[in-house]
């Protein structure tokens, strides 16, 4: 049961939250469900036109009211930016201090400089009595106030059900939803109500009603109603400036599902009506100028639903703004009513109901305002909000600055909430400071405690791996570094334990210059005469020597032979000698002649997979310059492979590249 009306918790509205339910004083509740970004705006068309199908279908599948309901508000720190920087003597070792000193520049850019972040919840109500209920949001087609005909649809599915597949749907759109708990809609309504803790959980709140304005908790709002939507065709996506807005903005879309049979006898009288009109206005020589509009309209419309291609709503649209003063509402409220002039709405406001229009605006699915026009799917779909990835968390990664909003760019790779995986793709021209990127997530990273292995082929992050307190490795022939390229096999991986062998014949078939079916036979049956022998460590040079006692006019054998003496050998064919306990690792190649970057670069990656694959923790796998790497087969089948599984292992793939075209001209890209 909710909680008894003597713990009111805010206004008249609310009774309290059990069961992940938002009960009301009328006996209703609502689920709201919370949805994760999306970056409509950059899908190729084919992806967008997809999504818009999975939208289409979500509006169909549900069966009762529903709110979008999106909140723009300003990101503030997680705590108080610090008058002074920390000082290095504070901290106990250099990771804290680093960690300090982001925090302190993240939040005193954030005090300084307004960044917002836009939030999208679908809220679902269910009706404790459906006749009841109907009569209170049912849609006014009947000019007669006293015949109410009850169109709005009613098909009786649970709440809990329309939450299932709501969820569903979203997931086909490529948008994660999650029920909101009990206190999670708690810590919600206490923002939006301006509840703190310190005040008490009874007392009472109160809206103080202004001249076109509502105060709340010493906060000021207003609200703006659409009466009329563009006149012209728009695409999915025209919600933007709404979602780009400098300000506090609530926007709330209220949808009802009609019945369609209900609907096609409205349109039937209203075409009727409209035919007459036209006739009428023909013969006194005075047409109102949208009378050549409304006719076709409501006739393609009436065609649409006959043929079940669409379905027909009742929709109303409500904005709020909210500022810490009137002269600031004032300002806000102007610059809402200029965007609305620019995306050619006309909007009114409800001098009288700012109550009811901001309780409507807020995530209640309580729409006392009515103010509902019929439209049809299409014109729903169009709504669409998910629109721009948000990439301003309070807390995560560093990454630079939005050329949009000029604020930061802060989130966490490893959010499984978000992302599919923490693999990341830098792709610019030379000189546009690929490097400096990919340093800065390092370090902003290893202030967070995520480790870090670098290959890097130019010797960019030297000073950095050193700065952070890392190891910097230098392979190169006679450097007396070592690689035991077998290591890869003795230790075996349960779930794919024939990758492994295939990456050391990949490497053989690198350094021979490619390997034929015979040959590639041939070498795996000498690997595996070597490499479970418990006499000694094995190394590359014994497989060698097994493939030249086998086969002596072996192609294979006569090119190996190279790579595994001399000084080659000692760095391709000898015991492992590398240390990686260091939380910040990274190999230096720019010395490797141009022939053995290949093979040094694959025996590398996969020997860091294995390490990967026994510790298991969160680190980055960064490999520059890697468009030069995927020229050879053997490696971008393993950079494939590596990239689809290294998340099961905590892992980041970070690839860095000048040349985009390396990754998505490939069929792997």
């Amino acid at each position: 049961m909710p909680e008894p009306r003597q713990r009111l918790l805010f206004t008249d509205e609310i009774v309290g939250f059990e069961k992940d339910l938002i009960h009301l004083h009328d006996g209703s509740v609502r689920a709201v469900v919370a949805t994760s970004s999306l970056n409509f705006n950059a899908m190729a068309p084919e992806q967008q036109a997809r999504t818009i199908r999975a939208y289409r279908d979500l509006l169909h599948a549900d069966s009762g009211p529903l709110q979008i309901y999106v909140r723009v508000q300003r990101l503030r720190p997680d705590r108080a930016a610090p008058d002074d920087e920390p000082e290095p003597t504070e901290f106990g070792n250099r990771r804290e201090y680093l960690a300090a000193l982001t925090a302190s520049f993240i939040g005193t850019h954030l005090a300084e400089m307004p960044v917002f972040s836009r939030e999208v919840f679908i809220v679902l109500a269910s009706r404790p009595n459906a006749r009841t209920r109907l009569r209170t949001i049912v849609y006014r087609f009947s000019r007669r106030a006293s015949d109410e005909p009850r169109v709005a649809l009613e098909q009786g599915i649970p709440l809990e059900h329309r939450i299932e597949i709501l969820i569903e749907q979203l997931r086909l759109m490529g948008i994660r939803g999650r029920r909101m708990r009990s206190a999670e809609l708690r810590t919600l309504f206490d923002g939006l109500y301006g509840r703190r803790a310190e005040q008490g959980g009874d007392r009472r709140i109160t809206f103080q009603h202004r001249v076109g304005s509502l105060e709340l908790e010493g906060r000021w709002y207003a609200s703006l109603v659409v009466e009329r939507y563009p006149g012209e065709e728009v695409a999915a996506g025209w919600l933007l400036p709404f979602l780009g807005f400098k300000g506090e903005l609530h926007l709330a879309i209220h949808v009802v599902p009609l019945a369609t049979d209900r609907t096609l006898d409205f349109l039937s009288r209203k075409i009727r009506d409209l035919r007459a009109d036209q006739i009428v206005s023909s013969e006194a020589a005075s047409v109102e100028a949208n009378a050549f509009t409304t006719l076709p309209d409501a006739v393609e419309m009436h065609q649409s639903l006959a043929r079940n291609e669409e379905k027909s709503f009742a929709l109303a649209l409500y904005l709020t703004v909210g500022a810490d003063s009137p002269a600031a509402l004032r300002q806000q409220l102007t610059a809402l009513q200029a965007c609305c002039r620019r995306m050619m709405l006309r909007v009114g406001q409800p001098y009288f109901q700012m109550r009811q229009a901001l309780l409507a605006s807020w995530p209640l699915a309580c729409d006392e305002l009515r103010r509902e026009q019929l439209v049809h799917t299409g014109a729903v779909a169009s709504l669409l909000p998910w629109l721009q990835e948000d990439l301003a968390d309070g807390a995560g990664h560093y990454w630079g600055h939005n050329r949009e909003t000029g604020g930061l760019v802060v989130f966490d790779p490893f959010d499984e909430t978000r992302f599919p995986n923490a693999n990341i793709a830098v792709l610019a021209h030379s000189g546009a400071g690929k490097s400096y990127a990919a340093a800065t997530l390092i370090l902003s990273g290893h202030t967070r405690g995520v480790g870090a292995i670098l290959l890097d082929p130019e010797a960019e992050y030297g000073g950095l791996v050193e700065g952070l307190g890392g190891t910097y490795l230098s392979l190169a022939a006679g450097s007396g570094h070592a690689i035991n390229a077998l290591d890869l096999v003795r230790e075996r991986d349960q779930e794919s334990p024939f990758d492994q062998l295939s990456d050391i014949i990949d490497l053989i078939a690198l350094m021979c210059g490619g390997l034929d079916a015979v040959e590639r036979a041939q070498v795996e049956m000498a690997i595996r005469a070597i490499v479970f022998s418990p006499d000694r460590v094995a190394v590359l040079a014994d497989v060698w020597s097994a493939l030249r006692l086998a086969h002596p006019a072996s192609r294979a054998a006569a090119v190996l032979e190279r790579w595994v003496t001399g000084d080659l050998g000692r760095l391709f064919s000898a015991p492992t000698n590398v240390d990686l306990s260091a939380e910040v690792v990274g190999f230096n190649l720019r010395d490797l002649k141009e022939e053995v970057v290949p093979p040094a670069s694959l025996l590398l990656a996969s020997w860091l997979w294995s390490v990967l694959r026994r510790d298991r923790r969160p680190r980055h796998l960064l490999i520059d310059e890697a468009g030069l790497l995927l020229e050879q087969e053997p490696i971008r089948r393993f950079l494939v492979r590596l990239a689809r599984r290294i998340r099961k292992y905590q892992g980041s793939l970070i690839l860095v590249s000048q040349n985009p075209g390396d990754f998505f001209e490939t069929k792997d890209g």
